[in-house]
């Protein structure tokens, strides 16, 4: 049996398991190309349709196959590959705005079926479709209400943005008991202009990179971001007509549990903080960023918000400061005299009040606040050219250190926390000894994520705007439908 075998019959995020005695499917170069769901009556047909299926296999016949490397061989986004082939979707929470509008509009236009469910006043305000449903029910009864749709509508597919939502995390499981594929939509792990796109889970859930390699394609075939316009002011736009609208139809939705804060005045206060503030803070950003040395050694540590999913759920830390503690707790013992430590804000966190003060009083408390540097506004590229290092829990931001070859710690789950590009070591000894990665291996690493998990699209683009995903196999799409 190879070992992607052994991964796609044990794995638990996002695959459902088969029995030990069991043989699984292959294709001709004896690699299950796809997922196979097991029941009581035997092997259940693949979770992929089967035109995804013949692309997989056509892909792992033709590609060129690395000794001792049992993944399958891809082109492209597999996981794009598959949404584009699934003929009846399902679309339960998309990103605020019409983005899921988009995605459906671009489905029926090959004939396939889409089904949307909406769960509050937000969501019904940035869907279109006269047909979707409104889930009304408590909590308690969706995982239910879930299967009874599944079963209906003969669904082959659900697609959900945001995987840690707790209705998407019910789906998730629903959905593997029954044998149905799950593609998780997220922010892009690249920004801007690209989306991350995964079947099953995205980041610490990500198998993708366990089940898949890149095709040797040439230099010629890395992807090209989509072009952001006003990605900004579109995102703070949507997200206010989505939550006074969502507040607005709290009577339709009784039953509805946000995933986070909902209240439209507490995320005025932080938009009209953050541009209030704005030009204060690039002014103390100007007069910290003068105390950088960059001819002694310093270290670069990007904040997340408190309310990241990836802090929740893929870290040990109860938040922000805690992490930050921790980090200064090390340095001050273990770091060299002459090191700097660089903390910058999460731009999302601007407006809210207080974090400088709680930050530069904790480095005055270890006897460290002359070689710490608060800063909010400045460019991430510019603090990552000569850093000694990055410390991060799981920020996006450590693809960036990877992409400019920076020695790299983790202190969460991530994605990107692989040996050829993470500095393995503890936190007390990386101070003294970091470690940049091999420039070849980070370089391929990069590569392989950007085409294996990202899509190329500005998320927060009007409902008119076209989202260029043409798949390798969509003539043969077009064709199928024609007449």
């Amino acid at each position: 049996m190879t070992d992607v075998s052994k991964k796609l019959r044990g794995q638990s995020r996002g695959h459902a398991l088969l029995p030990a005695d069991s043989v699984p499917p292959t294709d001709a170069c004896n690699r299950p190309p796809f997922d196979v769901v097991w029941t009581e009556a035997g092997v259940r047909d693949s979770v992929l349709p089967t035109k995804a299926r013949l692309r997989l296999v056509q892909l792992a016949t033709t590609s060129p196959v690395n000794p001792g490397d049992d993944r399958i061989p891809c082109q492209g986004n597999p996981a794009l590959e598959e949404l584009a082939q699934t003929e009846s979707l399902l679309m339960l929470q998309g990103p605020i705005g019409p983005f899921f509008d988009r995605i459906a509009q671009w489905k029926r236009s090959v004939g396939h079926r889409v089904l949307r469910v909406v769960f509050n006043g937000g969501d019904q305000l940035f869907c279109s479709d006269p047909e979707a449903v409104a889930y009304r029910h408590t909590f308690r009864e969706w995982p239910q209400h879930l299967r009874r749709l599944i079963s209906r509508h003969g669904i082959n597919g659900v697609l959900l943005f945001g995987q840690s939502r707790a209705y998407h995390q019910e789906a998730i499981r629903i959905c593997h008991l029954m044998g149905i594929r799950v593609f998780v939509m997220e922010e892009g792990y690249i920004r801007p202009g690209f989306m991350t796109l995964e079947a099953g889970g995205v980041n610490a859930e990500s198998a993708t990179l366990e089940t898949y390699r890149l095709a040797d394609l040439g230099s010629d075939s890395t992807l090209a971001p989509a072009k952001v316009k006003n990605h900004r002011l579109r995102m703070t736009s949507y997200a206010m007509f989505y939550y006074l609208f969502l507040r607005l139809g709290s009577r339709r939705f009784p039953g509805y549990v946000h995933h986070r804060h909902h209240s439209i005045i507490r995320y005025a206060s932080y938009w009209i903080g953050a541009a209030i503030h704005y030009p204060i803070t690039r002014w103390q950003d100007r007069k910290s960023l003068a105390r950088l040395d960059i001819n002694r050694p310093y270290f670069f540590v990007p904040l997340q918000i408190n309310s990241d999913a990836q802090v929740v759920h893929h870290s040990r830390f109860l938040g922000v400061l805690p992490f930050v503690e921790e980090v200064m707790q090390s340095f001050a013992d273990h770091a060299s005299e002459d090191a700097q430590l660089v903390i910058k804000q999460h731009p999302l966190a601007r407006g809210h009040l207080g974090m400088r003060k709680s930050i530069l009083s904790m480095a005055e408390r270890y006897g460290i606040r002359h070689r710490v540097i608060f800063v909010c506004a400045c460019r991430i590229y510019q603090l990552l050219e000569k850093t000694a290092g990055v410390i991060t829990i799981n920020s996006t931001v450590g693809l960036q250190a990877i992409d400019h070859n920076a020695p790299l710690k983790v202190m969460g789950q991530a994605i990107y926390d692989h040996p050829d590009v993470v500095d393995r070591q503890p936190l007390d000894t990386f101070w003294r000894n970091p470690r940049k990665p091999d420039p070849e291996k980070a370089a391929h690493f990069h590569r392989t994520l950007k085409v294996l998990t990202q899509v190329p699209v500005a998320l927060y683009d009007p409902s008119s705007a076209d989202l260029g995903w043409h798949t390798k196999n969509s003539h043969l799409r077009k064709a199928s439908h024609a007449g």
